[in-house]
């Protein structure tokens, strides 16, 4: 029991009372290790250390310093008041800190609700790249959503125009957005509004920006047939107004654009500060100098939070003035004999003004080429910021009524964008702009990074006309729109606000900012990435510093592609790795037209040896791009290794596993021969395996209708046909005369030879072997079908003559080899083991026409109802079951191939092989069904093993047992 002022309390109690306490004095941390419950409470609150599950004896700790935590506190209990218990002791500060796995997962989703620090920040874009800067700014569950701006693609995102952000967690929270806040018009700020932003807000969401800004977002709009009218606001500098949770001020900076500001965003739990762009200039084109003395009040009015530009952190010292540039242009457009073409950013209205200043002073006309050069300038014209009256320029079909040292022409193309006139007129292709050796031409712009390449190659074509050139910042044509370090320092030092989080541009920049914020001596600094929500928490009073951050949540964001026209989606959907795979390995695409059905079903028999199949035949063509091909030398390798493929597939192959198989071997072709791993696209067309099956059956009974009278097996065909099927490969004429004796037949009746020597004498064109068949296949096929049909083990002809057919296999797993046929003395024939070929003796000379006419007319009879796809053993087909001899002779052949089981990895062939050796004994079972039946066995012995069933009358446990004793698992 504890006593608190005369007044007992049960650790129960006790504990509950800490509790409630701590969270209604903003306790910063709790955590329980050994028995014991720290907490830290401000020092007007009684902290009480409580043992309450072995009653030890209770410590006190008092936070220090106006309530404080010292920093070795901070460390052992963190830095946030949301921050559940965590076990362990030292962890970083800020949302990159290491969380046992507990607290990561409850991490994975967005913190909501009103419990929490109250200032939180989520970004969409801009924390790890330049451009595409969207932020979702929030006061408990209300939030505004600061710019929405796209980003321009890399070198390896072939065919891509824009690059998006995720707008998956706006149309989550869309009825959380209350409004949309643009800093300026710059297309990575507001160039995903119409895309994505505004579709995916609630239709009354509102907008606010400056009037030249408001204007080119309603240009966007229009271009997308978006009617927004109602929900846009023009704001004005300094002007405060109410947006969502916050009052929101907008702080006048200066920037490569008109009507850019910052935003000063107030609710009763703080002040957050988001520079946007900015640069400070201090004598502009246009009078409107940087807000300094606004940052000052901010200062004294104490921020919680700041957000800055970090596009140029790593470029030192201070940026030039516009004034500066716009010296720089009159000095050169003065000292020029000839035309003065000037390239620059078209969004730059005060560079557009210096320009117009330079043309008027040395006498020339203005001329503009370029679509997007009016649109920024008619923007500025309706806002009331122009700097000259457009209607002043000379059009451009024009100028050929002019001199060329009259002339001042501002064109695009300075990224060197495919469709930009100085890009066209480099390769002389621009129908408004041609190039000649008199020619000055001014770059007054920077290089973005990624466009290099590109821009040194327009370059170049530009130098190789003969036109002058003037670039290069030793020239001082162009000047930053962002600030240098030595600015950004120095809005660190004038704010000095409580927590900073440095964003707009890459993670490097951004990690180099917060380095600079700390050395500036601001407390509490972070880096986050797009996706990963911040939490700030208040300031209590303003005596009493803040607590730091709070990591409140994450989510995978995926960029979204847009090809500039219909296209649109995430990289997967648009195939973006795939474009760079085939752009840098190539594509091989492979027609492959397939052929089931032998020519000559007698061929088949007699090319099938006792290790094959017969193997799929077709005709292949190949098609290769991007790809080196060695004068034709590849494309040939891919053919023949293709055929090849295709041969290794057996008849029943469906088309997803051709495709594989020839699609391996056509990408290892490729890779040994040129290194390279090309994508490969192979298309199978042809008749599957029932469409091929019923196209036999339909000739077999089309050939029956059209001769039913005629007897298709004469007496020489009948011989040729019977010795083709006595002609069988056997290990031991021993063996078979063994078998003769025992059945009183005299083995000189029959000859043995091998499938090679028979291949040999049918090469050689020996008569004994048949021929004549190929020229009625469907009859050789009747024939042959009721020859191996199972059905026919211990059927009776209607002479009364036994016939005994049974499948033959070799004991490495082949096709089937032969046939017996008994003797006309009735005489039965045992098919003994798989090692033995089967023989059949000589039909007795005896029969008659007419016998043989109505044992032709039973054949077909019996093909009509074969199914000619046995050999594939179709899964379709109903199932039999297993009888106690098969599956004995199931455990004897899968004992015997244990062993392979266990090391071979591609099993589908061991049962194969099994499935292919039954058959030789007559029993007709498919891999899948083989493979079915021996599960069953393994579950059937498990369970007598576990005791689940009683192990009498099952005849397989003894065998079962030698197999899988020494493996429990014996399931393939």
């Amino acid at each position: 029991m504890t006593v608190i002022n005369g007044v007992a309390y049960s650790p129960a109690v006790m504990a509950m009372r800490i509790l409630d306490s701590r969270r209604r004095a903003g306790c910063s941390h709790w955590s329980r290790k050994r028995n014991r419950t720290a907490f830290i409470f401000p020092n007007n609150v009684s902290g009480v250390l409580f043992g309450g599950y072995n009653k030890r004896v209770p410590r006190i700790v008092i936070a220090e310093s106006k309530g404080i935590p010292t920093e070795s506190m901070r460390s052992k209990s963190g830095s946030s008041a949301f921050n559940k218990s965590r076990r362990g002791s030292s962890s970083a500060e800020g949302p990159r800190k290491s969380m046992d796995d507990g607290v990561q997962r409850k991490l994975e989703l967005f913190h909501e609700g009103f419990e929490g620090p109250p200032l939180r920040v989520l970004p969409l874009g801009g924390l790890g790249e330049i451009g595409m800067n969207c932020m979702l700014i929030g006061h408990y569950d209300r939030y505004i959503l600061v710019d929405a701006g796209l980003m321009f693609p890399d070198y390896d995102e072939l065919g891509v125009q824009k690059v998006l952000p995720d707008t998956t967690v706006i149309q989550r929270w869309r009825n959380k957005i209350e409004a949309v806040v643009i800093t300026h018009g710059h297309e990575d700020h507001i160039g995903a509004l119409p895309w994505q932003v505004i579709p995916a807000l609630d239709p009354h969401t509102r907008i606010f920006s400056t009037s030249f800004t408001m204007e080119l977002i309603k240009r966007r709009l229009k271009d997308f047939n978006i009617h927004a009218e109602g929900r846009l606001n023009i704001i004005n500098i300094s002007e405060k107004f109410q947006a969502g949770p916050f009052e929101i001020e907008a702080i006048r900076v200066t920037h490569s654009i008109p009507d850019c500001c910052g935003l000063v965003l107030r609710c009763k739990d703080g002040i957050i500060f988001h520079t946007g762009d900015w640069k400070i200039d201090e004598s502009p084109v246009d009078g409107k100098t940087f807000d300094r003395s606004a940052l000052e009040k901010l200062g004294k009015e104490g921020i919680t939070l700041m957000m800055s530009d970090s596009t140029n952190i790593l470029s030192p010292g201070r940026t030039t003035s516009e004034t500066d540039v716009a010296e720089a242009l009159l000095r050169n457009i003065a000292a020029a004999k000839g035309r003065v073409i000037t390239t620059q950013f078209a969004s730059n209205v005060h560079r557009l003004g210096s320009v117009k200043a330079a043309a008027e002073l040395t006498g020339r006309k203005l001329v503009f080429i370029g679509m997007s050069l009016r649109t920024y300038l008619d923007a500025a014209s309706k806002a009331g910021q122009a700097p000259f009256d457009p209607s002043t320029l000379v059009k451009a079909e024009d100028m050929d009524a002019y001199a060329p040292r009259d002339l001042l022409v501002v064109t695009t193309g300075s990224q060197a964008e495919p469709r930009a006139a100085l890009n066209l007129a480099s390769f002389g292709s621009s129908h408004s702009l041609k190039l000649n050796k008199d020619d000055l031409i001014l770059y007054s712009a920077k290089v973005i990074p990624g466009n290099d390449t590109r821009v040194m190659r327009m370059m170049n074509r530009i130098a190789g006309i003969g036109s002058t050139l003037m670039m290069g910042r030793g020239d001082n044509l162009h000047t930053s729109g962002h600030a240098y370090r030595g600015e950004l320092e120095e809005v660190l030092r004038l704010v000095n606000p409580q927590h900073f989080l440095p964003v707009h541009g890459e993670f490097a920049f951004l990690k180099e900012h917060e380095l600079l914020a700390k050395s500036t001596g601001i407390r509490h600094t972070t880096v986050i990435k797009n996706g990963e929500m911040l939490g700030v928490s208040p300031l209590r009073n303003r005596r009493v510093l803040s607590n730091g951050f709070s990591p409140l949540g994450k989510e995978n964001l995926q960029l979204m592609y847009s090809d500039g026209d219909k296209a649109f989606g995430n990289a997967e959907e648009l195939c973006i790795d795939e474009r760079m795979r085939i752009a840098l390995d190539g594509i091989v695409i492979a027609s492959v037209e397939i052929r089931r059905h032998q020519e000559d079903p007698v061929d088949g028999l007699l090319n099938a040896d006792t290790h094959s199949q017969p193997r799929l035949k077709g005709r292949i063509q190949i098609t290769t791009r991007c790809l080196w091909i060695d004068r034709g030398k590849l494309s040939q390798a891919l053919r023949s290794a293709a055929h090849v493929a295709l041969s290794y597939c057996p008849l029943n192959a469906s088309v997803s596993h051709i495709q594989h198989s020839i699609s391996k071997v056509l990408r290892k072709v490729v890779q040994k021969y040129s290194n390279r791993r090309p994508e490969v696209v192979v298309i199978v067309t042809g008749d599957t395996i029932e469409q091929a099956d019923s196209k036999i059956k339909l000739n077999l009974s089309r050939k029956d209708q059209r001769s039913p009278q005629r007897s298709p097996v004469d007496v020489s065909a009948q011989g040729s046909l019977q010795k083709y099927f006595t002609k069988l490969r056997t290990p031991s004429i021993t063996n078979s005369a063994h078998q003769f004796s025992k059945t009183g037949m005299s083995t000189d009746d029959t000859e043995v030879v091998s499938h090679d020597e028979l291949r040999l004498r049918r090469n050689k064109k020996d008569p004994s072997v048949p021929r004549n068949f190929s020229v009625n296949a469907s009859e050789v096929i009747s024939l042959q079908n009721y020859f191996l049909d199972s059905d026919s083990l211990t059927g009776e002809t209607a002479g009364g003559q036994a016939k005994s057919v049974t499948n033959a296999v070799d004991p490495k797993g082949a096709a089937p080899i032969g046939v017996s046929v008994n003797s006309a003395k009735g005489h039965k024939v045992k098919s003994g083991t798989p090692e033995v070929s089967l023989v059949a003796s000589t039909v007795d000379s005896s029969v008659t026409s007419k016998h043989k006419e109505k044992e032709y007319k039973e054949v077909s009879s019996r093909s009509k109802a074969l199914d000619m796809s046995s050999a594939v053993s179709s899964p379709t087909g109903k199932r039999s079951r297993w009888k106690e001899n098969e599956t004995q002779k199931l455990i004897e052949l899968r004992g015997q191939m244990d062993s392979r089981f266990r090391t071979m990895r591609a099993k589908k062939v061991l049962w194969e092989e099994i499935s292919l050796t039954l058959s030789g004994y007559g029993i007709d079972r498919t891999p899948e069904q083989c493979k079915s039946c021996w599960s069953s066995l393994v579950k059937k012995y498990e369970s007598i093993l576990e005791g689940e069933t009683s192990k009498r009358h099952w005849p397989f446990l003894t065998d079962m047992a030698k197999i899988i004793s020494s493996h429990k698992s014996g399931v393939e």
